[in-house]
């Protein structure tokens, strides 16, 4: 793993010049997107690090992927590419120059690794929250389906794909909640491939992927890469979900969801339970749902902002 992550590596293949500059100077020249990308395997890396009692490892990954902030345009509230100079490549957030097949706009809340510290570069959770709400107003219209790198939200692609879920990470997961139910029912809602799965790069199985995941409930917004790993809890679409666990591997059998007065209009969670105890955060974590269990969630139609934060 470290060897992938040093030149000659799959990081970075082919770009040892720029993985050398991005070491010292915390960004991939001209590309923003790699940036990011890079920052968040470095990072997960580093928790496998920590995980394994790895510190001197830890230290050194941990510090790479924190080095984005270079990247973070203060006037546009975004992440930007920028030129090894240190000149920004453009100032525009819909261009897809500099990016993988994204924008500014789908690719900055990809920095799933680190939201506490882009809220605070974009002054606060109410500010990125109110940032990529509007982000998501903006995509409704189109059902969150755009082409490479255009548009505000695209679930149509692999990057953004987790956006939705980034408002519980920064204290409103009653947004996580809406937007999820919003994005499954437009951009996933269909059963033909042209209209069930975004409408175009269903190439690796992300799009069916985060489809199962919005309608069961759960979601890892870090990938479950961190080193005491756990699941979001956001508005299953299903009355009953039963995951079976396979005994190889966890303590329990079966981990079950079941929701009440579920519709889709009551797309908010107001209260829940967890094995008929009170609960109240929107996290649950893996080494509690490895031992199986009853989530129960009681849903309605207006947002129960108390919940989960």
């Amino acid at each position: 793993m470290k060897r992938n992550h040093s030149k000659g590596g799959m990081l970075a293949l082919g770009m040892d010049k720029e993985l050398d500059f991005y070491v010292r100077n915390g960004y991939c020249p001209g590309n923003a997107g790699l940036t990011i990308q890079w920052a968040f395997e470095d990072w997960a890396l580093a928790e496998m690090a920590a995980k394994m009692g790895k510190k001197s490892d830890y230290n050194y990954f941990h510090k790479r992927a924190t080095g984005w902030p270079a990247s973070f345009n203060k006037e546009l509230g975004l992440i930007l590419p920028k030129r090894a100079n240190g000149e920004w490549l453009h100032t525009d957030p819909l261009s897809g120059n500099g990016y993988v097949e994204a924008n500014a706009w789908q690719a900055t809340f990809g920095l799933s690794h680190d939201i506490p510290v882009l809220a605070r570069l974009m002054g606060g959770n109410d500010s990125l929250c109110s940032k990529l709400d509007f982000a998501f107003k903006q995509s409704e219209s189109t059902d969150f389906v755009y082409g490479y790198g255009s548009g505000y939200v695209s679930y149509a692609n692999q990057p953004g794909c987790s956006n939705a879920h980034v408002f519980s990470h920064a204290g409103k997961p009653w947004l996580t909640q809406y937007w999820v139910r919003r994005v499954k029912e437009q951009a996933y809602g269909a059963v033909t491939p042209d209209r069930g799965y975004g409408g175009h790069d269903e190439d690796q199985g992300q799009m069916g992927g985060v489809s199962s995941l919005m309608a069961i409930g759960l979601f890892a917004l870090d990938g479950g890469s961190s080193r005491d790993p756990q699941y979001d809890i956001t508005s299953p679409v299903f009355d009953e979900v039963t995951i079976s666990l396979d005994t190889d591997y966890y303590k329990g059998k079966t981990f079950k969801i079941k929701t009440y007065n579920n519709s889709a209009a009551n797309c908010y969670i107001q209260c829940a339970r967890l094995n008929g105890k009170e609960y109240n955060s929107f996290r649950i974590p893996h080494a509690v749902f490895s031992d199986g269990g009853l989530l129960e969630l009681w849903m309605g139609d207006t947002p129960n902002k108390a919940w989960g934060k």
